[in-house]
């Protein structure tokens, strides 16, 4: 067969391709020769390279050093009430930076997931966290969404609230994913409020990577923003670059600065310019509720939360500590359909609860200076709880505040309330939960936050909690009451059955003495099981007792400051081998004071059982 008949039938086209290949070749290789390198190409186009940092973290401290080691600036987007944490920048960290000429920008109140809230809330975390570094003393005009989540609704709060720009994540070319996206951005881009960059700089990046993107975006000139997070040698989190690794990266960098290939390094508002544009006002959260009124959103836990449907919506599953904790949503509920359990299968320390959401307003509840506070639920439990408070300050940050006692196991639903103290100075909003501490299960329903103004028992009124010790308490006493005493002796609690009312009473038993006394009293608090009081009113003490020694009524005061303190007490009472009544009437109510506790004092070894006790007042 010749070579003509093995190519006959074939379209001439696909005969001439391997002419075509080498001329094309010879071609490329002469073009090759002739035309500027890469770098050259941009000296018309120039690109500007930005470094951002997210979070507001204390280890981006090391790339703020690096940046100024070779003349840079970058721009760091910062969380306005993660500032002072542990683990993150201070004021002072932030001042430097600014003094440095390095940008601050906003990245929200508390990093939250923008388009899951509500757009008043969206506006709150956008508009406040601006104004607060506004009034830090920075120039607050670019801001990045939080995990680069956003919607329209989203762009135009951040536009409302003053920003010229806000920077999105990812459609421009990365070393792993979209190898057909742009290389760079426009100046100015094609849209100031979802700037595009490459994906988060993370660990598995090398220099070769960094290096790379640059080459690419200098042939076509505009804009490369970096997107890094931390700036961390070992144990790091994947968004992570290491110190060598953005030196070398940097060191290459700055030489790329001549004129012959213009790649300079900016921060965001230098590419994208504008004013800085004044503060605008957030939108007010909720007001703190009327008296009475209950503030819980989602306070029978009926609503599924949309991220995690085993947290009611508005509820976010809180805790800390060392410990194996689910929470799951039930049908074994109080009213409604949906109750939350939490089931504690390990623990070595720390808890667990279920709160409202860590917010500014579209979950947690406000609160106002003065006023106290009753938070409850309804629970069933196997094991000791106790109430956890939160506070939130105006810039945002929440912090533990105090707690409630304990509260004994319940088997059927019961409602647990507590008053809490009036906020701190610095509260303007609070959160709390039932808190489950121990191997165990715990199942709420129907949580409650209202404002209350407890007063003093009306006149006549036993005014004592648990007067008849029935209900036992989570910590050996019985619930609202425990031991008291001072000096070197030896006190022995028990709860026996030998009770002048109902079932149970409290033994007392000192079995050695060098000094001192030790008593039952109602616990050190205000409200909640001391008795608030009246200034000027003179108040009737009673206990059905029996004791092999001698006793007496000790009295101790809570003034306004919340500070206890001896008071007086009563002459001796004769002992009594059966159970007999003991009555006092105090002297009238010191100024100054805000409530009582009292109890039947042993200061001698022997024995007394205690029950039905009473203070009425005058």
């Amino acid at each position: 067969m010749t070579t003509d008949q093995a190519l006959s039938g074939v379209p001439a086209h696909r005969i001439v391709r391997p002419i075509l290949t080498i001329a094309t070749a010879l071609l490329t290789a002469l073009f090759v020769v002739f035309l500027p390198v890469p770098a050259d190409a941009s000296a018309t186009r120039p690109l500007q390279v930005t470094f951002t940092f997210d979070d507001g973290v204390a280890d981006q401290l090391a790339g703020q050093q690096l940046l100024e080691k070779y003349g840079m600036v970058g721009t760091f987007y910062i969380n306005s009430s993660f500032i002072g944490l542990p683990g993150y920048m201070t004021r002072a960290n932030l001042d430097q930076l600014k003094a440095k000429g390095h940008e601050i920008g906003g990245h929200t109140v508390s990093h939250q997931n923008l388009p899951t809230l509500s757009a008043d809330e969206q506006n709150r975390q956008i508009c406040q966290d601006r104004n607060t570094l506004l009034s830090w003393g920075y120039a607050v005009t670019s801001f990045a969404y939080p995990f680069a989540e956003f919607d329209a609704t989203t762009k135009a709060i951040a536009q409302h609230c003053g920003y010229n720009t806000a920077r999105a994540v990812g459609d421009l070319r990365s070393p792993f994913s979209c190898s057909d996206c742009p290389a760079t951005e426009t100046v100015p881009p094609a849209d100031k409020f979802e700037t595009r960059t490459p994906d988060d700089v993370e660990s598995n990046w090398t220099l070769a990577n960094l290096q790379n993107l640059v080459t690419r975006a200098e042939q076509t000139g505009g804009w490369l923003p970096f997107n890094l997070h931390h700036v961390c040698t070992t144990g790091c989190p994947a968004e992570s670059i290491s110190p060598t690794t953005l030196d070398r990266f940097l060191a290459w960098l700055k030489p790329r600065s001549v004129v012959t290939i213009r790649t300079t390094v900016r921060t965001t508002a230098q590419v994208v310019g504008g004013t800085v544009q004044p503060a605008v006002a957030p939108i007010a959260p909720p007001a703190p509720g009327a008296p009475g009124v209950n503030t819980v959103r989602n306070a029978s836990v009926e609503t599924a939360g949309t991220v995690n449907p085993n947290v009611p919506d508005c509820f976010t599953s809180a805790g800390y500590g060392t410990n194996t904790a689910t929470v799951s949503r039930v049908t074994d509920a109080h009213t409604g359909t949906y109750a939350s359990r939490i089931a504690v299968t390990s623990r070595t320390d720390g808890d667990a609860k279920i709160i409202p959401t860590f917010d500014l307003g579209q979950c947690s509840s406000q609160v106002a200076q003065g006023r106290t506070y009753e938070v409850s639920a309804w629970y069933k439990s196997n094991v000791q709880v106790f109430f956890t408070m939160y506070k939130r300050n105006a810039v945002g940050q929440w912090s533990y505040w105090t707690q409630s006692p304990r509260i004994a196991p319940a088997s059927n639903w019961t409602r647990a309330t507590w008053i809490t103290p009036a906020p701190p100075a610095d509260a303007v909003a609070a959160s709390f939960g039932l808190t489950i501490d121990s191997v165990g299960t715990l199942t709420t329903d129907d949580y409650g936050f209202a404002d209350t103004t407890p007063g003093p028992a009306p006149q006549g009124t036993n005014a004592l909690r648990n007067a008849s010790l029935e209900t036992a308490g989570a910590d050996g006493f019985p619930q609202c009451w425990t031991g008291a005493g001072y000096g070197t002796n030896t006190p022995v609690w028990t709860r026996v059955t030998d009770a002048a009312d109902g079932t149970y009473a409290e033994k007392l038993e000192i079995t050695s003495r060098t000094d001192g006394d030790a008593k039952l009293i109602p616990a050190w608090d205000s409200a909640n099981c001391a008795p608030l009081v009246t200034v000027g009113r003179t108040y009737t003490l009673s206990v059905s007792y029996k004791s092999d020694a001698t006793t007496f009524f000790t009295l101790y005061r809570q003034d306004s400051n919340g500070t206890w303190s001896y008071w007086t007490q009563s002459p001796y009472i004769a002992a009594s081998a059966a159970y007999t009544t003991a009555t006092w009437t105090t002297p009238a109510v010191p100024a100054g004071t805000q409530a009582l506790t009292f109890g039947l004092t042993l200061d001698k070894v022997g024995q007394v059982t205690t029950d039905n006790y009473s203070m009425i007042a005058n």
